[in-house]
């Protein structure tokens, strides 16, 4: 299929048609903006196991004529002349063409009554609404197209699946007919409005919805040069987003006094206005609370659609690799510790042990947010033997994540908290831009990659030394990260 912005032509039509009901600027910029470009590792490996799940599914029907054709065009054609072939009970990947909007359905399958019954396949194990939406615009595409789709399923991995089991065994199938049927005759209205709009070669004026704040476009449409936007404001509800830009109000700035905020909203509106950072009076007790030696932790996991490894179920999280920085005081590193796993095993045993003894002792282990916690919390049950010693490291974490959300706050924050929001506006010296894995979803992609084997052998050593140096910098950027707190703001 021909691949547009990293997705293939039938997913960036689905999402046009969508957005568009939200919002049609949306839907004619997202028309006007697709272009090929290079996804992410992350991306890649999302992508690819999208792509395996949906090859197991095929091959529950061998019996199935599979559209294989990259041009959408030429791949409709051919599912119509199958459609008209009576003997052809099953059709993968048909693909129908109309009004230029582009659908394909993962599994068509002939019923007697002379309808279909339409299976989309997703790699998730949970059902999601957004599931909805999606098939009721193939089946809207489909029927529009003069097939009548009387039955709706959708296929979703198994949480009973473990490697090694059959591929029927990997799939669960919920019916969702009447829901999707619903959500189309829903979707009718929009067909002519949005296919007018889109096609325009002016964009239709812009409209600040709140909706927008969740838009990957926002920067690029309503939120271009406005630094402090009103979006910017955590938790901001729709009555209160209302009130604002009923006001013509948009900017943090012109947020009058008064104006009911909750005291963490008020706290965000202060600290761009008077332009200098909030500091909580409890800031310094907490830091002070640290005890030394301190341990900075980080950890890496792993989580795939199709187990790594026996007795696991799909997407369980199995942390691979750690980095520690110790501490003697504020930014004084003593001693570095890292762990990487055997990628050919389950290695989380080992992990375990190889945690414990690095943190032994007295000290707080400072992390950031609550996922050290979780990950520790799920390796007593990998090694029930250690759980006494691994319910000493949790009662030792310290989540500097917390204490900044409650307690500190930077008018270059811009409504967010997150490592790297916050290593930005106090710490910039610490950057991840010049490294060959640089977030969280490529360093999972690349121990997975190593795992299947699809590294050649000059290349792991070199795989294995950028995945260290990514957790080791997310550690040293904790460190970094309180010693700016306290030398700075206590």
């Amino acid at each position: 299929m021909e691949q547009i912005g990293g997705k293939n032509l039938r997913n960036v039509s689905k999402a046009i048609f969508l957005n568009a009901i939200v919002c049609p600027a949306l839907g004619w910029l997202m028309r006007s903006r697709y272009v090929s470009k290079t996804p992410t590792l992350g991306e890649r490996f999302r992508m690819e196991q999208g792509i395996e799940i949906g090859r197991r599914a095929r091959e529950l029907y061998p019996e199935a004529v599979l559209i294989d054709d990259s041009d959408i065009a030429s791949a409709s054609k051919k599912t119509k002349s199958l459609i008209d072939n009576s003997n052809i009970s099953t059709i993968l990947e048909g693909a129908f063409l109309i009004d230029d909007f582009a659908a394909k359905a993962d599994i068509l399958k002939r019923k007697s009554d002379d309808g279909w019954h339409m299976i989309e396949v997703k790699s998730s194990v949970n059902d999601k609404a957004e599931f909805i939406d999606d098939m009721a615009y193939t089946a809207m595409v489909i029927n529009r197209s003069g097939l009548n789709i009387s039955n709706i399923s959708l296929m979703l991995v198994s949480k009973d699946f473990r490697l090694g089991m059959k591929n029927k065994d990997l799939f669960v199938e919920i019916d969702h007919t009447d829901e999707v049927l619903d959500r189309v005759e829903k979707f009718k209205p929009f067909w002519v409005p949005i296919e007018k709009i889109t096609r325009k070669s002016v964009k239709p004026r812009s409209e600040l919805r709140f909706e927008c704040r969740k838009c990957e476009l926002f920067k690029e449409c309503l939120g271009r040069d406005i630094e402090n936007h009103i979006f910017d404001i955590p938790r901001l509800s729709q009555s209160k987003f209302d009130k604002l830009t009923e006001s013509g109000i948009v900017h943090i700035e012109d947020i009058p006094n008064g104006f009911p905020l909750t005291e963490n909203q008020n706290r965000v509106k202060d600290c761009v206005q008077l332009k200098k950072p909030f500091v909580g009076n409890k800031l310094k007790n907490e830091l002070e609370c640290i005890s030394w030696p301190a341990f900075f932790l980080d950890f890496e996991t792993v989580a795939t659609a199709i187990p790594l490894y026996p007795d696991i179920a799909p997407y369980t999280q199995i942390p691979t690799q750690f980095s520690i920085h110790k501490c003697s005081e504020p930014g004084h590193i003593i001693r570095h510790f890292q762990y990487l796993a055997d990628p050919s095993k389950d290695c989380r045993r080992e992990l375990t042990e190889y945690l414990i003894n690095y943190l032994k002792g007295e000290g707080s282990i400072i992390v950031y947010t609550n996922f050290e916690k979780n990950i520790i919390t799920r390796l007593r049950r990998v090694r029930p033997d250690l759980s006494e010693e691994l319910n000493l490291l949790i009662n030792r974490l310290v989540d500097l994540h917390t204490i900044i959300r409650k307690n500190f706050y930077h008018p270059d924050f811009h409504g967010s908290i997150s490592i790297k929001t916050v290593l930005l506006a106090l710490v910039p010296d610490i950057s991840y831009d010049e490294m060959e894995i640089a977030d969280g979803d490529s360093a999972m992609a690349a121990f997975a990659y190593l795992a299947l084997g699809k590294y050649e052998n000059m290349e792991v050593e070199s795989i294995r030394n950028n995945l260290l140096e990514y957790c080791k910098q997310d550690t040293l950027a904790e460190v970094k990260l309180h010693q700016q707190l306290v030398e700075e703001y206590v």
